[in-house]
């Protein structure tokens, strides 16, 4: 059993806590056989609470127990980044549970903290290259492959600067592309069928969507003042077909000014709001769904440790 360090795995509720708990007490009985300080985060909806109360007494029996109650819209990565931030663990596991057995994982979490590197739940029998995922990647900064599970461990030096990212929720399950910490796969089981996998392709989307948009933003800015350049040019043409044709359909000068002023302002307006939205964006960084609305805990890493007066012990040996 090690004692040098303190363990943290996180869990999000995905069947209901009717199916989970039991498993988190098989999950807290491996863990206390390895590891003396430890602790499980268990992050549920705010809006199931009432389903822990008829589990109250094995909620009891789960030792270093942390329930999250994350707030409403939430989703499952939402959810995780959440388990990351609340935990303490000198190393971190945010951990699906069908996908590496208690044993498997104590050593795992031991690999990540001595060696200092993230471990990727890899599932090699998986198809990477699922249509889905082929073309969330084009957009996203993040390597998706279907062969990523929802398993990491983190060591804590190292989860610092991922949760700090504005794309740590996406990069808590998929590698960046440009970072300076690679992520060593790590082959894993995953037993069962997956559920909701069209709910959590649209999660996906949508922070593919959130973590992106100061870049989308900008590049929309660009191709905005691209369009204001070019009405420019065609008011500046319109008016040397004037100057310079003696014939011109009666209409047309004031027609195209029309179009070029018009379509110039429209698109001046946008870039300058595009940017406007991302300083905005960028002022308000860190204020995302990541709200923790309660916590119950029953953690107590000191219950077992016995005080003992080094002094008086000296004294009496003298």
């Amino acid at each position: 059993m090690r004692s040098d360090l303190l363990v943290s795995v996180g869990v999000v509720d995905l069947g209901g806590p009717a199916q989970t708990v039991p498993r988190l007490i098989a999950l807290a009985k491996g863990l206390a056989a390895a590891f003396r300080y430890f602790e499980v985060l268990y992050v549920l909806p705010e809006r199931r609470r009432h389903e822990l109360d008829p589990l109250a007494a094995d909620l009891a029996r789960l030792p270093n127990l942390r329930v999250l109650l994350s707030g409403e819209g939430a989703g499952v990565y939402r959810q995780r980044l959440l388990a990351a931030s609340e935990a303490i663990g000198d190393v971190v596991a945010l951990l699906d549970l069908d996908d590496l057995p208690v044993a498997d994982l104590a050593l795992r979490l031991a690999e990540a903290h001595d060696r200092r590197r993230v471990l990727l739940g890899w599932a090699p029998g998986r198809r990477a290259g699922r249509l889905s995922y082929s073309l969330l990647g084009i957009v996203s900064r993040n390597h998706l492959t279907a062969q990523a599970t929802r398993t990491i461990i983190i060591p804590r030096d190292l989860l610092g600067p991922i949760v700090a990212r504005r794309s740590a929720a996406l990069d808590l399950r998929f590698e960046p592309r440009s970072t300076p910490t690679r992520y060593v796969p790590m082959p894993v089981t995953p037993q069962g069928r997956r559920n909701g996998r069209m709910l959590h392709r649209g999660e996906l989307f949508t922070e593919i969507l959130l973590c992106g948009a100061p870049r989308f933003l900008k590049a929309y800015a660009a191709i905005g003042f691209g369009v204001a350049l070019g009405s420019l040019l065609y008011a500046f043409y319109a008016v040397a077909i004037i100057l310079f044709r003696s014939h011109v359909q009666e209409g047309w000068f004031t027609t195209a000014i029309a179009q070029a002023g018009t379509t110039g302002f429209i698109a001046g307006g946008m870039s300058i709001m595009a940017i406007a939205f991302v300083s905005i964006h960028e002022r308000l960084h860190g204020d995302d769904d990541r709200s923790l609305v309660d916590e119950i805990s029953n953690t107590s890493f000191f219950d077992k440790v016995t005080d003992r007066n080094v002094e008086l012990s000296a004294a009496e040996d003298a």
